[in-house]
């Protein structure tokens, strides 16, 4: 420990205006305590805009604490000087490099360690393993994420997807659904998330927009979403060249739901006593959904019983299958005559929900069709969505949206350590 002195006085006299005046090893306590005092020569300047400071306003003591040195906790004590600064018309505090701008009561260095574990594990886990207030380091986190958002510079994209994921599912203040929600942009290249907005509205689209500029739109050319009418007005209105792909995922949900609902039709015709009664029942939706291919040998004879002597299950049965290889189709060409077929089908068995489907989907052929040139989904934002809930789930829910926001960009995107700084060179100017 005899070195520590030297240590110090080299560390912070060649990049502060303070010079060490005793360090006391406190080894029983497990901590060293550095003081620190001005150096002579060592001007006052404003911590806001960097004027000097006139005058002696008083001074303030600080007590840091700093990275821990061979398992001792570090703290480093000193005054703060105050004094009157010209451009800000009031009294500042001065200066002080080493502070950290997210807490008056850490080191700049050991605030940035934290942060960095922040990126890594949960704000208690990180409080308990450095022995701090969990409170405390939840402010630390929340204020770092909120410097580097006011850094930050969403990248340059060309493909990107859009989905909507719950912030939190209980109506507060008689919000509507669509308030609920959080809006998440993703880069398909990167498979990084972008920006995330609030709400499921066409303004929560379009911020993301307005915030990356006319000719950053201009640049975007494919953007994969599901069937949201809000999110399709935000794309023709500020990008009327990209090319929306409706998602394929989102797409054969919709359709299994309308199935469902068929299923349950036809099922509420049989009397109880028959057969095809319990065969039917809702406990057996999933068989009825799942491709052929991949039934056990057990849901095979099933549907074979629910079907035979029933015309209406087996068209239901072989519309299911068609439209199932519909995006397996080789070209567009292949999939209308996959579409056509299944609409002739729905048609002769007389399916009323199916029909409004199909009617709804062929009048929006373009969007389905774009798939087969393009070839993208938002199966990305779907797995950044499961990331999202487990990142809720850890912390157990999230009361600050806010901070919710910026830890699924931080986890999620852009907004950390790692990535912050690859990003200077590769940004919109």
């Amino acid at each position: 420990m005899s070195s520590l002195p030297e240590f110090f006085r080299f560390a912070l006299e060649q990049k502060s205006q303070f010079k060490v005046s005793t360090v006391t090893e406190q080894l029983n306590e497990g901590q060293i305590l550095v003081e620190l005092t001005h150096s002579a020569d060592a001007a006052a300047r404003c911590f806001r805009c960097g004027l000097a400071l006139r005058g002696d306003r008083g001074k303030h003591r600080l007590r840091l604490e700093g990275l821990p040195i061979m398992g001792f906790r570090l703290y480093v004590v000193l005054w703060r000087r105050k004094g009157h600064c010209d451009a800000c018309r009031k009294a500042r505090s001065e200066s002080i490099e080493f502070v950290s701008p997210e807490s008056p009561h850490l080191m700049r260095d050991y605030a940035e360690w934290i942060g960095r574990l922040f990126e890594i594990a949960s704000v208690s886990r990180v409080a308990e393993l450095l022995g701090q207030d969990e409170s405390t380091m939840w402010r630390l986190d929340f204020n770092r994420l909120s410097r580097m958002l006011f850094e930050y510079k969403i990248p340059k994209v060309t493909r990107i997807s859009v989905d909507e994921v719950y912030a939190y599912k209980k109506a507060r203040n008689g919000e509507n659904r669509d308030q609920r929600f959080f809006t998440v942009i993703t880069d398909l290249d990167t498979r990084r998330v972008l920006w995330v907005a609030d709400g499921r509205t066409e303004g929560a689209l379009s911020e993301f927009f307005k915030i990356i500029g006319q000719a950053a739109c201009r640049r975007i050319e494919v953007i994969a979403a599901d069937q949201h009418d809000d999110y399709a007005r935000a794309i023709r209105r500020y990008c009327p060249r990209a090319t929306l792909v409706w998602d394929r995922f989102h797409v054969m949900k919709n359709f299994e739901e309308v199935l469902n609902e068929e299923r349950k039709r036809i099922h509420a015709k049989f009397q109880k006593h028959n057969p095809k009664h319990e065969l039917t029942r809702g406990r057996y939706r999933f068989i009825f959904l799942k491709k052929e291919s991949r039934r056990t040998e057990q849901e095979r004879t099933h549907i074979n019983e629910a079907t035979r002597n029933n015309k209406s299950l087996l068209r239901l049965e072989l519309i299911k299958e068609r439209m199932l290889s519909f995006f397996d189709q080789p070209d567009e060409y292949q999939a209308r005559l996959a579409f056509h077929d299944v609409g002739a089908w729905i048609i002769q068995g007389r399916f009323p929900y199916l029909k409004r489907w199909w009617h709804s989907m062929n009048e929006n052929w373009a969007q389905l069709a774009n798939y087969f040139k393009h070839r993208v989904t938002s199966a990305l934002s779907e797995g950044v969505n499961n990331v999202i809930k487990t990142l809720k789930r850890r912390a157990y829910g999230y009361k600050n949206m806010e901070y919710f926001k910026l830890k699924i960009m931080q986890v999620c995107g852009f907004l950390n350590a790692r990535y912050l700084l690859s990003l200077k060179s590769h940004t919109y100017t």
